[in-house]
């Protein structure tokens, strides 16, 4: 791993943190964040720099086809719903996880087809 790839990797954590950050406060419908669901969205965001491509490889490597999305998109409901939720205020805590996660993947899939597109970049494609 270079310079440029560790480079890379901090640039899409920053991107996925902001992301979850304004899912979050889509669904909490509070736009202020304290230190530790700072902190709670930077370790949401590593475990989906690093969960998704490894299950998308993965699926493919074993000829799964979606069946690695489905499962990591599962894993990330899990971490958003014990990791970034606590720190919301809403009514049931597995809907907001589910929604989170949604808008999140969403949104992260539509900065990497920018970004490919812009700038001929797979931010996901780390491995």
């Amino acid at each position: 791993m270079d310079l440029a790839e560790l480079a890379l990797i901090i640039i899409t954590i920053a991107l996925v943190s902001i992301i979850f950050f304004i899912a979050g406060a889509i669904v909490g419908r509070d736009w202020s964040a304290t230190g530790s669901y700072i902190l709670r969205i930077i370790v949401v965001a590593v475990v989906a720099v690093f969960v998704i491509p490894v299950f998308r490889d993965a699926a493919g490597q074993f000829d799964l086809n979606d069946l690695g999305l489905l499962v990591a998109f599962v894993l990330l409901v899990i971490a958003v719903r014990f990791i970034m939720v606590d720190e919301l205020t809403v009514s049931d805590d597995w809907l907001a996880a589910i929604v989170i996660s949604l808008l999140g993947v969403i949104m992260i899939y539509i900065v990497d087809a920018a970004a490919d597109a812009l700038f001929d970049i797979r931010l996901l494609a780390i491995f």
